[in-house]
């Protein structure tokens, strides 16, 4: 049983949440335009009412006119008495109406049958006489029995003839009146149910409408920076209510995903960093400072594990910005130039037989430094991986992405890729870590005891490719070699297309300074000491 502060927190959150102040709005405008309308409608109503009650009035009036007209044949009336008597044979009141003549201190005729209002008594005949003109039409509105009557008082004289005499019509508009506010009522009562079922159906779908951004209220409550996984549910609507839902839970993927690359890369720095800083720690404290040549040992030693953490820091840098959007430029790279200059700067990696496969031709739309970067890593992964004797090759080919098939040479286009491969022959990698040896800080099982590397050369390869929106995959068998495959979308561009004026200023951008260090086997690896371009 919830107790009574609870209850009213709860009441006071929902009046001030956005379902109920949309509803509650909406509400108002609608009973401020049912009271409008209703007003309007009363106003009309009684409008109409008044001029059917005068118009019904006259008639009786253009009726005996009528009957006194002369005709052929017709020697006209004798007196008022005769013509009243005539016309109230012939004259049907309606069922509000009520019809009197007098004759001044004469008779006073009544047509037969029952009346709406009752017009015989003294009183109301004195005041008729004293209500009319002989010159003209008189409507009066007066109250008979309790009950509101409007009289039209016609003068009649027959000419020739001596006598002066009244038509009296009544109609009993109060009793018409009070119908349309029963009816008035009848529309507010009406008005204030269809308020009601509103307001139920408005709070039921309002609240199914809403949902998305009660369920994005709470996640906003449970979201962290420890726990960022929390996400709306989001239904299959597509307004704008679940669209917010929608990208609320892109950001926070966005987010997570930023958060986990920071958090991965702190760890990895930590974890990596330790074991070089130990080795260091190691050397300094078995230093002997008198002995010059124990120093310059020293410090050869040290200058070498000092190269070591800068090149895996660096490494780490590259892997934390990656998921960055602006971790490439794309800019149109000429593929065969491309080729050339990738394969002139590795072959100072190391004594082997290096070959050019094939030429693509055309244009490529890539970073032209991240991918450079991506096939040096590859062509120091081959190199650590065969010896003198071995040939590593560099290629490139057209494929098209529906049934991967494409001539050699072909130029680019909307639907085609350009497959970048590195191939050696060297010592090649087990089935088993064809997968795994693409995670940061993975070695394959025949470089398990090598010194060489970080772990992080193919990590990095496979984070460019996928930045392009692309991929990295591995053909290979022990003892046959490997072929690594680099898969970059061509960007849909003609071959004989121009850069853009941003792609060439990119492309006049200095890239990223290299240098060669070389490990204690005497095989060239490549550090990179640039950055983003």
């Amino acid at each position: 049983m919830k107790s009574a502060s609870v209850l009213r927190a709860e009441l006071r959150s929902e009046i001030h949440s956005v379902r109920f102040r949309v509803l509650a709005t909406l509400l108002v405008f609608m009973a401020v335009g049912l009271m409008v309308s209703g007003a309007v409608t009363y106003a009309a109503q009684l409008r109409s009412l008044d001029d059917r009650v005068n118009e019904e009035l006259q008639q009786p009036r253009k009726n005996l006119n009528t009957l006194v007209q002369p005709a052929p044949g017709n020697p006209g009336f004798s007196s008022l008495d005769e013509l009243f008597t005539l016309f109230l044979r012939s004259e049907t009141p309606g069922g509000h109406e009520s019809l009197m003549t007098m004759i001044r201190d004469g008779n006073t005729i009544l047509p037969g049958g029952d009346q709406a209002t009752n017009l015989r008594t003294l009183a109301v005949r004195d005041e008729i006489w004293a209500w009319s003109r002989p010159d003209r039409t008189v409507v009066q509105d007066t109250v008979i029995d309790g009950r509101e009557v409007r009289l039209s008082i016609t003068p009649v004289k027959l000419q020739g003839k001596p006598g002066e005499g009244l038509l009296v019509v009544a109609n009993e508009i109060g009793r018409q009146r009070d119908q349309i506010v029963s009816s008035m009522w009848t529309y507010a009562l009406a008005a204030l149910a269809t308020l009601a079922v509103a307001g139920f159906m408005g709070y039921v779908f309002t609240g199914r409408l809403l949902s998305p951004i009660r369920r994005l209220r709470e996640a906003t409550q449970n979201t962290t920076f420890e726990d960022l996984t929390k996400r709306v549910e989001v239904t299959g609507s597509t307004d704008d209510v679940a669209q917010l839902a929608t990208n609320f839970n892109h950001m926070l993927e966005r987010l997570e995903s930023g958060f986990e690359n920071q958090r991965r890369f702190v760890h990895d720095a930590g974890h990596e960093l330790r074991t070089p800083m130990t080795v260091i720690r190691g050397y300094l404290e078995l230093l002997r400072a008198g002995d010059p040549e124990d120093v310059d040992q020293t410090r050869i030693l040290l200058l070498d594990e000092l190269d070591r953490m800068q090149v895996l820091v660096e490494d780490l840098l590259i892997l934390a910005r990656s998921g960055r959007p602006d971790f490439v430029s794309p800019e149109w790279i000429e593929a065969d130039i491309f080729l050339e200059n990738i394969l002139n700067r590795i072959k100072v990696f190391g004594p082997r037989r290096w070959e050019l496969d094939a030429k693509p031709g055309g244009l490529v739309r890539a970073d032209r430094h991240r991918l450079m970067q991506a096939l040096e890593q590859l062509a120091v992964n081959a190199v650590r991986h065969t010896s003198e004797t071995d040939r590593i090759s560099v290629g490139a080919a057209w494929a098209k992405n529906d049934d991967g098939g494409a001539p050699l040479g072909a130029r680019p286009h909307p639907s085609t890729d350009l497959e970048i491969w590195v191939s050696d022959t060297g010592t090649g990698i087990p089935p088993e870590d064809h997968e795994r040896i693409f995670e940061r800080f993975a070695k394959g099982r025949n470089a398990a005891g090598s010194s060489e590397g970080s772990g992080l050369g193919l990590s990095i390869v496979k984070a460019i490719a996928e930045a392009h929106g692309g991929s990295v995959r591995l053909e290979s068998a022990v003892g046959q070699g490997s072929r690594f495959v680099l898969t970059i979308p061509s960007g849909g561009g003609d071959s004989a297309e121009a850069e853009s004026p941003g792609a060439a200023k990119r492309a006049a951008t200095p890239h990223a300074k290299s240098r060669l260090t070389r490990p204690s086997s005497g095989t060239a690896v490549l550090s990179n000491h640039g950055g983003n371009p």
